[in-house]
């Protein structure tokens, strides 16, 4: 796979993450926060293995390698979401998207200071640059810290880490799209306890709009979106696939604007824009591929 090709589908995970917004305000009609993440790991999890079983057929020599290389992207996945659903039971969800956002400088930053990878001034300007037009995007509209805060923060650092554990082991993995079905189970397995939290769990529900919500969050963000990100982050590096996650934000405004009747102002578009700007260039910038890097070490 050459890195244009590598982008683009990881481009194509942005739109399919943009989209998952708009699913997810469907699922939400019926289903709480934690039913929705539940439910869509159950999909993930169980129709993707079933469909890779179906296609590949039984293959048990590297299952047991594979399925425990998975579990601690699936525990930081499912980490990185309870962090933000904590989070948005005090905070906003314009001040959760920014502040989640926050794993774009964090990315490279964890990288050069825990594993002496390289970095530039264009790296730490383009991260500036999305950083900011994420800011316009939501509007510039931050209010006082509060406890949900540093909630969100968390989970901007437990995206970092995932964002880079995928680069670390994406060479060592046999097939990335089941590697994704098992890191969707260790999401699942983190997320089930949240369940106790409720008074209640609801299993049935007349609002088909809700369960397509539901369907396209397990089968587009997660099945599809992740296996794209594992894939691709063989090619990639850490750093550009970190800006190129940012393009799901003006994607969910696209859908909202097209699906949900929402509006951005010229403000806002402008901040669509940069990050636009900021995550072409970033792949301009970045010159080599993985193999190309390793081959100069």
């Amino acid at each position: 796979m050459t890195k244009r090709r590598a982008a683009l589908e990881l481009v194509f995970a942005g739109v399919l993450w943009g989209f998952g917004f708009v699913a997810a305000v469907w699922a939400l009609k019926a289903f709480t926060p934690v039913e929705t993440l539940i439910y869509r790991f159950i999909i993930a999890a169980v129709i993707g293995e079933t469909l890779y079983l179906a296609i590949k057929g039984p293959r048990f020599t590297t299952i047991r390698e594979e399925f425990f290389r998975a579990l601690p992207a699936g525990l930081l996945l499912g980490g990185m979401l309870l962090l933000q659903t904590i989070g948005l039971k005090f905070t906003t969800a314009t001040k959760s998207g920014f502040l989640t956002s926050l794993y774009v400088i964090l990315v490279p930053l964890m990288n050069t200071w825990f594993f002496k990878s390289s970095s530039t001034w264009k790296n730490y300007a383009l991260v500036g640059l999305a950083l900011l037009g994420t800011f316009i995007l939501m509007d510039a509209n931050l209010e006082d810290v509060n406890v949900g805060d540093l909630w969100t923060i968390g989970c901007s650092l437990f995206a970092a880490f995932h964002i880079i554990y995928i680069g670390k082991i994406s060479s060592r993995v046999g097939n990335a799209f089941r590697f994704n079905n098992f890191q969707s189970f260790w999401c699942l397995i983190a997320l089930l306890p949240l369940l106790w939290t409720q008074d209640s769990v609801t299993t049935h529900s007349s609002d088909w709009q809700a369960w397509a919500g539901v369907l396209c969050l397990g089968l587009g963000s997660s099945i599809i979106a992740f296996y794209l990100q594992i894939r691709t982050q063989k090619i990639l590096s850490d750093s550009t696939a970190s800006m190129l996650f940012l393009l799901e934000s003006p994607f969910a405004a696209l859908f909202g604007f097209l699906l949900l009747s929402e509006r951005l102002s010229l403000f806002q578009l402008s901040g669509a824009a940069l990050i636009m700007i900021a995550s072409i260039l970033q792949i301009l910038f970045d010159p080599a591929t993985k193999t190309t890097e390793k081959k100069s070490e």
